[in-house]
């Protein structure tokens, strides 16, 4: 029997399988990098909403350190009642949604690309309205491990920057995510018995503060957001570390339930000070700190921009799924959200 097999509703199979399809998606990113450097292209758009935008927050984090290229990160809904004045046919829009169907992310890539500006989507269904509303499709052929969405992203922008002189490493870090599903499984395995606890121990809180930065924020919006109320109807609130001490450092008192979502990056040390105030006012701390993890056959020196998959894999495929034994309430209903036409 295998070490995984314990935990709860997961599927290694599934898993290892979803990894090599994955894999297969490499050359096809880097190809449709290759193509978009050729063509030119003035700034990045990265757009998308609700989870899909999570890791699009991500990217945008990560291509502040790392570019002088202009990158825009924003809303789907937003981005097509609003416009963008940086937004034109020189611009590149990339954008993802697993389903393919998303009503405000097909919108979106519909009405950009009518206007001549290069769609790039990572999605499922090749024949979605979503991937029919592209120029350029990376398909997902995972069915399992939502953090498996980074890998396309990386390997799609890491090569643009690659080939404009900006990310030299590209060819090693590259053949280096292949080896990301590996760590991650183990991250999961390692993270699990805690998810269990800090489940079990909070499921009837009556609210939540989630605080997270930099590069896992998105990751930390996502799972209060998407998972938390969209999923299991409990009441949370998201803010930044930075954020935090300007209005929600308030509300804290002893018996308030804060999560702290740690990151690897520079903005760690914004983490820390929130970890270093949330020790002293509340009495229910639970920290997931992207440090505890190992990454073994991928260097060091690339873990702040891993830690986004690192933070996905133990919260949204380890800590939603022990929400949901202990809740009761399936991750799968919901009261309004694609119910009906609003």
């Amino acid at each position: 029997m295998s070490k995984y097999s314990e935990m709860l509703k997961f599927k290694e199979e599934e898993y290892r399988n979803s990894a090599k399809l994955i894999g297969e998606a490499k050359p096809i990113a880097e190809e449709i990098a290759n193509i978009v450097t050729k063509d030119g292209f003035s700034n990045i758009f990265f757009t998308a909403v609700g989870g899909s935008l999570a890791p699009l927050m991500a990217m945008g984090e990560i291509a502040k350190q790392l570019t002088e290229l202009p990158v825009y990160v924003e809303q789907a809904a937003e981005l097509i009642v609003r416009g963008h004045k940086a937004l034109t046919e020189k611009s590149l829009i990339i954008t993802l949604s697993k389903s393919g169907d998303t009503k405000e992310t097909v919108e979106m890539a519909k009405k950009y690309k009518e206007m001549g500006i290069r769609v790039i989507s990572c999605t499922k269904n090749l024949e979605s309205p979503l991937a029919k509303n592209s120029n350029y499709v990376i398909p997902m052929r995972h069915e399992n491990g939502v953090e498996y969405e980074y890998m396309l992203l990386f390997w799609l922008f890491f090569k643009i920057l690659s080939n404009r002189g900006e990310f030299l490493d590209y060819n090693d870090f590259g053949n280096q995510l292949l080896l990301l599903p590996e760590n991650l499984l183990e991250a999961k395995l390692q993270f699990d018995p805690q998810a269990k606890e800090m489940a079990k121990q909070y499921y009837k809180e009556p609210y939540m503060i989630w605080i997270g930065g930099g590069e896992v924020w998105g990751e930390t919006y996502l799972f209060s957001m998407c998972l938390l109320e969209e999923m299991q109807w409990l009441k949370t609130k998201s803010v930044t570390s930075s954020e935090f001490f300007h209005g929600t450092l308030e509300i804290v008192e002893e018996d308030t339930c804060v999560f702290l979502v740690k990151g690897s990056g520079k903005t760690r040390a914004l983490d820390d000070r929130a970890e270093k105030f949330l020790k002293k006012y509340t009495k229910k701390l639970s920290i997931i700190d992207t440090l505890d993890f190992k990454l073994n056959g991928i260097d060091e020196k690339y873990r702040w921009i891993i830690a986004p998959t690192i933070a996905s894999t133990v919260l949204v495929d380890r800590l939603a799924f022990h929400f949901e034994d202990n809740t009761k309430h399936s991750l799968d209903i919901r009261r309004y959200y694609r119910q009906f036409d609003y």
